[in-house]
C-alpha cells in the first residue's frame, strides 16, 4: 500500500497542494550510520497537484485576504485529492498532511478559531507610515543596547514587516477598537486549518515555532516567546482592558491577558493530529471535512503545523543541514526574493539551564535568523520585492505580451554584455527596488523604490535591464553577509573553495539572464537542480517524512537531514574576467550612492 503525504503551500501569490509518496518503507532499509547516502524520502505523485493563483496580500498595508486564502487552501485540498484518485492505480492511505505558507503571517481569531476580519490580520509585506512611526518608537523606548540585544534574541530587527510594531499600531489605532474585544488569540493561517479541520477541539490551538519565529517575537534560542516582548504588549493589553465590552474571562486573573498562542515544533504529536480527523467536531455539530475527504478519516493519518516557506525552500530544494561539511545557499526569486543557509542549532534546554550551545549564532546586522525546527535554525536575508519588480516593470512598459517581453529580455542580455565590457558606461539606468520596503540589508522602514538616470535616450530595455539588475545587487549583498557569518561559525565550502548556490523560483528558474548576474555578481556558480522544482511544496513533504521516519525507527539520525544528491538541470558559471567583477563592482557603488541619498526623504532612522 502506498503512503501519501499532502503538502499545502500558501504562498502570498498562490496557494498549492501536491500529493508526495512517502518512501519510508524504502528508506527503513537504508544505511542510517551514514544518513547522507540515503535516497530522497519523497516524490511528487505526477498529476496530483493543484493551484490557484490568489494575491494574498494586500501591498503597503500587509492585510491578508483570509477568507479567501483559507477557501482557497480547501479548494485546492479538494482537487489534489480528486487528482490523487485519477492518478493512483494501487491503494494508498494518507499519512500526513503539512504546510508551507508565507511568513510572517498573523491573524487574530476570536474564541472560535475564526478570524474575526481582513483589518485583524498581519503580513510582512506591512510599510504603513504608522507602524514606521512605531518602530522608531520602539528605538526610542529601549535604547541602542537593549534594540541590539532585542534583536540579538529573537534573531530580526525592530521592523515594519515584523509583528511587534504592528500589534502596537493595531491596538494603537482608535478604527480598531470594535475588534479589540473580538479577538482571543493572534496565530497562523496553518494552525487556523488545523483547528477547522480537526472539529475544532476545546483547547489553545498552538502556533509553529518556525511560524512564530517568523513574527520577530520568539526567542530562537529558547523557542519561546521573548520576555521583552511580551512586556512591550502589555500596552496592546492595556487598550483591550479599556474597550467598554472588555468582559475578563471568569477562569482568569482580571489582569491575565495573552494575546499569544502557545508555541510548539512543526512535528508536536498531540492527540488531536493523529489517528484522522473527528466525524464530529467537539461541539457535537458534524464536522463537514468527514465527509468531504475521506482520506483525512484515516487512522494512519498526521496533521502537521506550518513552516515558513523561507524554510520550506531550502529543505525542498536540497539546502537543507550538511553532515558532510559542504555549504549549499538557496537563493529563491519569486514575488519576493530571499538567500538562506540551513544550520544545526538545538533549542536551548530552559529545564536544567544548560549554558549557552558551542555552535550559538551571533546574527550579523543586516541578516534574519529564524527556526526550522527544534535543531536547525535559517540565517539569511530577504527582498520584500523580487521578481515583482520584473512584473511592475512589464506592466509600466505594456510588455505584457510573451512575445514582447522576450524581446525586451533578449535586449537586455545583449545589454548586459556590452555594459560588463565598459565598467561604467555613459548614462547608465540605476534602481533601488524597494517597491514595497527594504528587509535585508539596511531595514530602513518607509523606505521607496527609486530610478535614476533616465533621459530622452532612455529606452523601455533600459528600465527592464536596471530593474533585473537591482535585485541581484541587493541578493549580491545579502549573500556577502551570509558567507561571512558562515565563515565565522566554520561552516565548510565545497572542495574548490566556493559555495554553491541552488537557484529556486519560477522568476529566477526561468530567467537566463538573471541566473547569470547572479553567477557573475556573487563569483559563485549557480545551478537549477531537476527535482527541486516547488521547493516549499517539496520542503514541507520532506519535514512531514523526515519525522514520520524518526518516530517510525525511533533513531534521531532518521531524519531529512540527509543531504540530497544534486541532479543538476542547468548550471550558469560565473565569469572570471576582471572588468565583469569592475561591473558589478560600479553598480552596487551606484545604487548605494542612490539609498545614501534618498534615506533622508523616507523620514524614518536607519538605525
Amino acid at each position: 500500500m502506498k503512503s501519501i503525504l499532502l503538502a499545502v503551500d500558501a504562498g502570498s501569490s498562490s496557494v498549492r497542494c501536491t500529493a508526495y509518496e512517502y518512501r519510508g518503507g524504502v528508506n527503513a532499509n537504508a544505511n542510517i550510520e551514514q544518513p547522507d547516502s540515503a535516497p530522497s524520502l519523497v516524490a511528487a505523485i505526477e498529476g496530483a497537484s493543484h493551484a490557484i493563483p490568489l494575491a494574498a496580500v494586500v501591498p503597503a498595508t500587509g492585510h491578508i485576504k483570509i477568507q479567501e486564502v483559507l477557501a482557497a487552501i480547501d479548494d485546492c485540498v479538494d482537487e489534489a485529492l480528486r487528482l490523487l484518485r485519477e492518478n493512483i492505480f494501487e491503494e494508498y492511505q494518507l499519512v500526513g498532511v503539512g504546510f508551507s505558507t508565507f511568513v510572517m503571517n498573523l491573524v487574530g481569531v476570536n474564541s472560535y478559531g475564526e478570524p474575526v476580519g481582513e483589518a485583524a490580520t498581519l503580513s510582512y509585506a506591512c510599510n504603513r507610515e504608522d507602524v514606521v512611526k512605531e518602530c522608531q518608537g520602539l528605538r526610542d523606548t529601549l535604547g541602542p543596547e537593549r534594540v541590539e540585544e532585542l534583536y540579538q534574541r529573537t534573531g530580526t530587527p525592530i521592523h515594519t514587516s515584523y509583528a511587534l510594531p504592528q500589534l502596537l499600531a493595531f491596538y494603537g489605532n482608535e478604527e480598531n477598537r470594535s475588534l479589540f474585544g473580538k479577538i482571543d488569540k493572534w496565530t497562523s493561517i496553518s494552525s487556523i486549518c488545523l483547528y477547522r479541520w480537526c472539529g475544532k477541539p476545546h483547547i489553545q490551538m498552538p502556533m509553529s515555532i518556525s511560524e512564530a519565529s517568523w513574527t520577530g517575537m520568539l526567542d530562537f534560542r529558547k523557542c519561546c516567546w521573548d520576555d521583552d516582548v511580551v512586556d512591550i504588549l502589555e500596552r496592546c493589553e492595556d487598550a483591550i482592558k479599556s474597550c467598554d465590552d472588555y468582559e475578563p474571562d471568569d477562569d482568569y486573573e482580571p489582569d491575565d491577558i495573552d494575546i499569544l498562542p502557545p508555541v510548539i515544533d512543526f512535528d508536536a504529536n498531540l492527540p488531536f493530529l493523529v489517528g484522522g480527523i473527528p466525524q464530529r467536531r467537539d461541539d457535537g455539530s458534524d464536522n463537514a471535512y468527514w465527509e468531504r475527504w475521506p482520506e483525512f478519516r484515516s487512522r494512519s493519518l498526521s496533521l502537521f503545523f506550518g513552516v515558513g516557506d523561507g524554510a520550506a525552500a531550502n529543505i525542498g530544494s536540497k539546502c537543507g543541514p550538511s553532515s558532510s561539511g559542504s555549504r549549499r545557499i538557496a537563493v529563491t526569486i519569486g514575488t519576493s526574493a530571499a538567500a538562506r543557509v540551513c544550520l544545526p542549532l538545538p533549542m536551548e534546554n530552559q529545564a536544567s539551564k544548560q549554558p549557552a550551545n558551542a555552535n550559538d549564532i551571533s546574527v550579523p546586522p543586516g541578516l534574519f535568523c529564524y527556526r526550522v525546527d527544534r535543531g536547525h535554525v535559517l540565517l539569511g536575508g530577504a527582498l520584500t520585492d523580487g521578481g515583482s519588480v520584473v512584473e511592475w516593470a512589464r506592466s509600466l512598459l505594456s510588455l505584457q505580451s510573451t512575445e514582447s517581453f522576450e524581446a525586451c529580455l533578449e535586449q537586455a542580455n545583449d545589454m548586459y554584455i556590452k555594459n560588463c565590457a565598459s565598467p561604467d558606461p555613459p548614462n547608465r539606468v540605476a534602481m533601488v527596488p524597494f517597491l514595497s520596503g527594504e528587509r535585508s540589508t539596511g531595514f530602513r522602514g518607509g523606505a521607496q523604490g527609486c530610478i535614476s538616470g533616465i533621459t530622452r535616450e532612455t529606452t523601455s530595455t533600459d528600465i527592464m535591464y536596471a530593474c533585473l539588475e537591482s535585485v541581484i545587487l541587493r541578493i549580491g549583498c545579502v549573500l556577502n553577509l551570509v558567507n561571512e557569518a558562515c565563515r565565522s561559525q566554520g561552516a565548510e565550502q565545497d572542495s574548490s573553495g566556493k559555495c554553491t548556490v541552488v537557484a529556486s523560483g519560477n522568476a529566477l528558474e526561468r530567467n537566463p539572464l538573471w541566473r547569470q548576474m547572479l553567477a557573475d555578481c556573487t563569483s559563485m556558480d549557480v545551478v537549477v537542480d531537476a527535482e527541486s522544482k516547488e521547493g516549499s511544496s517539496r520542503g514541507a513533504a520532506i519535514l512531514m517524512a523526515g519525522s514520520l521516519r524518526q518516530r517510525e525507527l525511533g533513531n534521531p539520525l532518521a531524519t531529512y537531514r540527509a543531504e540530497e544528491l544534486l541532479v543538476v538541470e542547468r548550471e550558469t558559471k560565473s565569469t572570471e574576467e576582471s572588468s565583469v567583477k569592475e561591473h558589478w563592482e560600479a553598480a552596487l557603488s551606484k545604487q548605494e550612492s542612490i539609498i545614501d541619498a534618498m534615506a533622508p526623504t523616507w523620514n524614518a532612522s536607519d538605525t
